[in-house]
């Protein structure tokens, strides 16, 4: 028998009335209801009501959410657990309107029409993308979503498991027509048909138990999301970041940042955390500060950029950004993101750009030197690209003072030695030095063997789509399997869109083999398989470049004077 609290609890309740009476002995009670700031409902949804809302668009996920981190063993784990029927987690879902637009949900693409009632997901991303994908033939392409039953294990399996006998893949083991069309097609499992009904009937019979938040601002689903990545898998700075601060608009998040910048320069897609550092450095030059508060009062009284908004910072980080990519392209010689030497340069450069937007033409001709002293010099200067060298070069450059920054950031560098070009015995694509040795060959302007015409950057970009290191560019003219013990690995070293066996094919004395470094004599050695003989000449070759090759860039010897503007002549005597 249920105690008189519990049936007192089930009855129906006018639950306004009884506050009303209750605000007799708890004054509070009107103001803790007038900062309420959103209402919600609790909800239930099976995964085909789920699959529809994404499909037609309904279903949204914001700007500021993660992006899809699992792997296939994090959605299987999902699916075992859905149908061991254990817990699985609720969602949090927002409704307001939405915008037309064209999505991508895991590897469904969707053509969303605008809606006044779109539900987006504030908590639950990971498993609504994984539960919609894995039962859809056109997601279950994709090898993370890839799942199958196997009526053997009695479990649900991936990867290689798929091909054995008796695994019905899960978007046919859901849809009861493609169950039965793939009975037919495997008729060993004929006594295992009343096994398939039961498995597609759980799996179809499952709800996914959902908080629909409605009437709540913006501001406050930050501030649920932040309060959700208290438990689970923690976020990083980045989406911690992004949850705080971004909005809806592209442009409003790292990753919005990140593609406008590609966009415009084909620099290459920049990452969450560099765009973060990026917006923190361009206002104060404390990048370790908690994110949290970054728009407070408190913290804009420090900030180079006191009166701007939240939109507008980003908007801002994003010019500034384009103008120091364009900065390196354009007079520094570094074409892609996966060139450059070390990350902290883009940084500092960005934060210059923002408080300078034009510099005179001195101080960046300046600031080229400074850039090619921090990657020749690294090693001397003891530069690693930590977090402390961004810190210390970052604070150099202050507002205001445009030529004292320039010159600031040169004093850190100054070179007691005329600078070395790196050892060619060691080549790492993910190296500085290695970066500094292939951001020199690019200023050779190397053709494409094919037509004979120079490598641009935009064909540069597409063949680095997606890749964090420059190996997708970088051929060896020697087989790997063919260097010895201290070779100069690094003369075997070419920039090119084309593997060894195609570009060996075309590459003949017809080709501009000077901007490839290269010359007749090396190509009659390399076509002889003279592997040693043509490192040998090659590297001869390559070191004295290199050696030249900095010593301009770096303006060894010459004086770092600031623009002549800067100086105030006084009238003759």
């Amino acid at each position: 028998m249920p105690s008189y609290a519990a049936r007192w609890l089930a009855r129906p309740t006018d639950w306004r009335r009884i506050a009303t009476r209750v605000c007799v002995v708890c004054p509070w009670h009107d103001r803790y209801m007038e900062t309420a700031q959103a209402l919600s409902s609790s909800e239930a949804y099976t995964i085909a009501e789920l699959r529809a809302l994404v499909k037609s668009g309904g279903l949204r996920v914001p700007q500021f959410q993660r992006s899809f981190r699992w792997d296939g063993k994090d959605v299987l784990s999902l699916f075992d657990s859905i149908l061991r029927g254990f817990p699985f987690g609720s969602l949090l879902l927002w409704q307001r309107e939405a915008e037309a637009e064209d999505l991508l949900i895991g590897a469904l693409h969707v053509e969303a029409p605008a809606r006044s009632d779109a539900l987006w997901v504030v908590d639950g991303q990971q498993r609504v993308t994984s539960l919609v994908n894995a039962i859809d033939p056109e997601g279950a392409q994709d090898p993370r979503f890839a799942l199958g039953y196997s009526l053997r294990q009695k479990a649900v399996v991936g990867g290689r498991s798929l091909e054995e006998p008796l695994v019905i893949p899960l978007p046919d083991l859901f849809d009861f027509s493609r169950a039965l069309a793939w009975l037919a097609d495997n008729p060993d499992a004929a006594d295992q048909a009343t096994h398939v009904q039961e498995m597609a009937g759980r799996l179809n019979r499952v709800t996914v138990p959902a908080t629909v938040m409605k009437q709540a601002d913006e501001q406050t689903l930050r501030e649920v999301f932040d309060r959700i990545n208290s438990r689970g898998k923690r976020l990083n700075a980045a989406e911690i970041f992004n949850a705080i601060h971004g909005g809806p608009e592209a442009g409003n998040t790292t990753s919005g940042i990140a593609a406008g910048v590609h966009a415009q320069t084909r620099f290459g897609l920049l990452d969450d955390k560099v765009v973060v550092q990026a917006i923190l450095v361009r206002r104060h030059t404390d990048i370790t500060r908690d994110v949290h508060g970054e728009f407070s009062e408190s913290r804009r009284r420090v900030s180079d950029f006191r009166e701007e908004s939240e939109a507008e910072a980003y908007r801002a980080t994003e010019r500034a950004l384009v103008q120091a990519v364009r900065f390196l392209q354009e007079r520094c010689g570094i074409p892609h993101l996966v060139f450059l030497p070390f990350r902290f340069q883009l940084l500092v450069l960005t934060r210059f750009f923002a408080l300078f937007p034009e510099p005179a033409d001195r101080n960046l001709e300046l600031l080229s030197r400074w850039l090619w002293r921090t990657s020749a010099g690294a090693d001397a200067l003891g530069i690693s690209g930590s977090q402390t060298d961004l810190r210390d070069m970052a604070a150099r450059v202050r507002r205001g003072e445009e030529s004292a920054s320039v010159q600031r950031l040169l004093e850190a560098v100054d070179l007691s030695e005329s600078p070395q070009p790196p050892e060619l015995t060691v080549f790492r694509a993910t190296r500085a030095d290695s970066k500094m040795i292939l951001a020199a060959l690019w200023n050779l302007h190397p053709v494409d063997v094919r037509t004979n015409e120079p490598l641009t950057i935009e064909a540069l970009a597409e063949q680095l789509e997606g890749e964090t290191t420059p190996r997708a560019v970088v051929a060896d003219l020697v087989p790997p399997s063919e260097l010895e013990d201290q070779a100069p690995v690094a003369a075997s070293k070419l920039i090119s869109v084309l593997d060894r066996r195609e570009l060996l094919t075309a590459l003949d004395a017809q080709v501009d083999l000077g901007s490839l470094l290269l010359d007749e004599t090396m190509l009659e050695r390399l076509q002889a398989n003279e592997f040693s003989e043509f490192l040998r000449l090659r590297a001869e070759a390559l070191q004295g470049y290199l050696t030249d090759f900095l010593m301009v860039r770096t303006a060894w010897g010459q004086e770092d004077t600031p623009p002549l503007s800067d100086y105030v002549f006084g009238e003759e005597a």
